[in-house]
């Protein structure tokens, strides 16, 4: 079915009218202007031949797929993403497509995602948005049913709406992004979503959600239910580092897609994103970027704590905050209370006596970390990871005392 132009409504899930938007933006840090009602390209670029300025003939937009999309650069941190929120279901899967370093794609209507790989790989070469998106429409035999936008790498943007996308249909710009939509009653849908996205604060993934939050304000997309998505790269974003998906969560249908996406968020955000910005400030620090290491160190704490507020007696929360605080040196007092509160919580478990050790040993307290971490090698069965540091620990305790150490073996004391 997704050959098809249409992608709703079918007779097993049949919902009224259909609705679709995207906005790209690139953003230089805080930098807002002025939001600009255009015709379909307008400042991304001129429009080529087969699009429509802004509606496709008299066509009804009752039968045009709801949704709507934002697409984004974060260019200090170097974090592409997108948000997309549909009545039909499963968006995510068939409309974003992104790469870190190369850039964002939205299909909205006749989205080919061998298209979004190919646009993808052409601007991680080099080429505009504008140049990969005039490469793929060049010889378009359905370019006329096609809508999609790119942001490429430095967020430069580009947009293109066929002549027979059903109306209302067209582009919108403001300063470092384009929006885009068909479908709709008119085009207020997306000056809302551009500023919000203007004016909203915190991560790329924060702003993102709230302006399709914004627009569904104003343009609700809820029958019988909707879904929705938001995808966000960045070179090592992903867990451990592995992938560049920092953020790729999607709700597949849903009464209220775009509120249940904000709680799925929320619970990323306060737990696999903090260790991220961790790993980010700890490679700029490892470059000597101290004021880009502080940047993402403050982000990394700010997600630890909002896992300690959302849930304070969650043992896993209080010990990865305490970790942190303390292998990071911002806050030793701060990270003994939660590396306490969680072994009162958990008693069993050694790898939170492991951090209330480490926590112990960096505030000077060597005797206590000595006891912590006993009672880890303890709770552990003897694990070699924590026996190694126990011996090192009771091997620097007796050079202090003056004593012979307890065994005679290598290593050093820290």
């Amino acid at each position: 079915m997704l050959g098809e132009r249409r992608l709703c409504p079918g007779p097993l899930i049949a919902r009224a009218g259909c609705f679709l938007v995207s906005v790209a933006v690139a953003f230089p840090a805080a930098a807002a202007g002025p939001f600009a009602v255009a015709g379909p390209l307008s400042a991304a670029g001129p429009v080529p031949a087969g699009s429509s300025p802004g509606y496709a003939g008299e066509r009804s937009s009752v039968s045009a797929p709801a949704a709507f999309a934002i697409l984004a650069l974060d260019s200090l941190r170097q974090e592409w993403g997108a948000a997309v929120v549909s009545r039909w279901i499963s968006v995510g899967a068939r409309s974003l497509s992104a790469r870190a370093g190369a850039g964002v794609w939205v299909g909205l209507e006749l989205p080919d995602p061998r298209r979004a790989a190919l646009a993808l790989e052409r601007m991680a070469g080099g080429l505009t948005a504008r140049a990969a998106l005039d490469s793929l429409l060049a010889g378009d035999a359905r370019r006329g049913e096609r809508q999609a936008a790119l942001l490429d790498r430095s967020g430069g943007a580009a947009a293109f709406t066929g002549d027979l996308c059903p109306a209302w249909a067209g582009e919108r710009t403001g300063r470092g992004y384009v929006c885009q939509g068909v479908g709709l009653r008119d085009g207020g849908a997306l000056m809302t979503m551009g500023r919000a996205f203007e004016t909203a604060g915190g991560t790329l993934g924060e702003r993102l959600l709230a302006a399709v939050e914004a627009a569904e304000s104003i343009a609700p997309l809820r029958e019988d239910g909707e879904s929705a998505a938001v995808l966000i790269v960045r070179e090592g974003g992903g867990p451990n580092g592995w992938s560049d998906r920092m953020v790729d969560l999607r709700v597949d249908d849903a009464p209220d897609a775009v509120q249940e996406l904000k709680r799925i968020y929320a619970a990323h955000a306060a737990t696999f994103l903090p260790a991220a910005y961790a790993r980010f400030g700890d490679e700029a620090k490892r470059r000597g970027d101290s004021i880009s290491a502080e940047r993402e160190y403050s982000r990394a704490e700010a997600g630890f704590r909002a896992a300690v507020a959302r849930s304070p007696k969650n043992p896993d929360a209080l010990n990865e905050l305490a970790w942190f605080l303390a292998t990071h040196d911002r806050g030793l007092e701060d990270a003994l209370r939660f590396a306490k509160a969680a072994v009162l919580v958990r008693p069993d478990d050694p790898n939170l006596y492991d951090t209330l050790a480490e926590t112990e040993y960096r505030s000077g307290s060597l005797n206590r970390a000595i006891e912590a971490m006993t009672r880890a090698v303890k709770r552990s069965g003897g694990a070699m990871r924590y026996t190694d540091r126990l011996r090192r620990w009771e091997r620097e305790r007796s050079a202090l005392e003056g004593k012979s150490p307890p065994d005679s073996g290598g290593g050093r004391a820290r």
